[in-house]
C-alpha cells in the first residue's frame, strides 16, 4: 500500500512535542545513565524537558524549548527583545546544574547574539546557559544537537532538596536507563 505524503502542517503544540522528543533523545545518549522527565510540575521547575544523570553526581540538566514562532517574533524590535528577555530571565532562574535553551537552527544566529548581550553567564561567574539547535526536516524526526555547551551553575541546596523529595522521589521518569 502506498501512501501519499502530504505537507506537514503541525500545530505549535505538535512542533513542540516533537522538540522535546528529540532534546530528550540527545540527553539520553548524551549523559551517562539519564533519567528523563518530560514536562515535569511547573510548581517545582518550569522546564520542558528534565534530565538526572545518575551516572555521577546526580546533576539537573534542564532545558526550555522556545521554538521562537515567526508570528511572535515579527514586528518592532522592542517587542522581540522583550520575548527574548523573557526567555533569559526563565532560564537564569532555573533551579539546575546545567541549563540549556533549545532554539529552531533558523533562530540560533539571532538568539545567541540577543542572548550574549544579555548574559549567557551566571552573574557569580558559575555557569554558563547552553544552546540546543533544532533542525526539523518536514514529516522526519526534528534531530536536537549542542552547538553551545553549557557550564555547570551553583545550585540551592534547599531547592535541590525539594525536587530531589518532591519530584525525583515520588515520580517515575518518562525515560530512564537502567545500568
Amino acid at each position: 500500500m502506498t501512501v501519499k505524503e502530504e505537507s506537514l502542517k503541525l500545530t505549535p503544540r505538535q512542533r513542540e512535542g516533537r522538540a522535546i522528543n528529540a532534546v530528550a533523545e540527545l540527553l539520553r545518549r548524551t549523559l551517562s545513565v539519564p533519567h528523563i522527565h518530560l514536562e515535569p510540575p511547573a510548581s517545582l521547575l518550569r522546564a520542558d524537558v528534565l534530565a538526572v544523570d545518575r551516572g555521577g553526581a546526580g546533576d539537573l540538566h534542564a532545558v526550555e524549548i522556545d521554538l521562537f514562532e515567526e508570528k511572535r517574533m515579527l514586528g518592532p524590535v522592542a517587542r522581540r527583545l522583550e520575548i527574548i528577555r523573557s526567555a533569559h530571565r526563565q532560564l537564569m532562574s532555573m533551579s539546575a546544574h546545567f541549563r540549556y535553551l533549545a532554539v529552531s537552527v533558523e533562530n540560533f544566529e539571532m538568539l545567541h547574539g540577543e542572548l550574549s548581550n544579555l548574559g549567557l553567564y551566571a552573574e557569580d561567574g558559575i555557569g554558563r546557559l547552553g544552546i540546543v539547535t533544532m533542525a526539523e526536516k518536514g514529516a522526519a524526526s526534528p534531530v536536537a544537537a549542542i552547538s553551545l555547551a553549557p557550564e555547570r551553575f551553583r545550585m540551592d541546596p534547599a531547592k535541590l532538596k525539594a525536587i530531589e523529595t518532591r519530584l525525583l522521589a515520588k515520580s517515575r521518569p518518562d525515560i530512564e536507563v537502567a545500568i
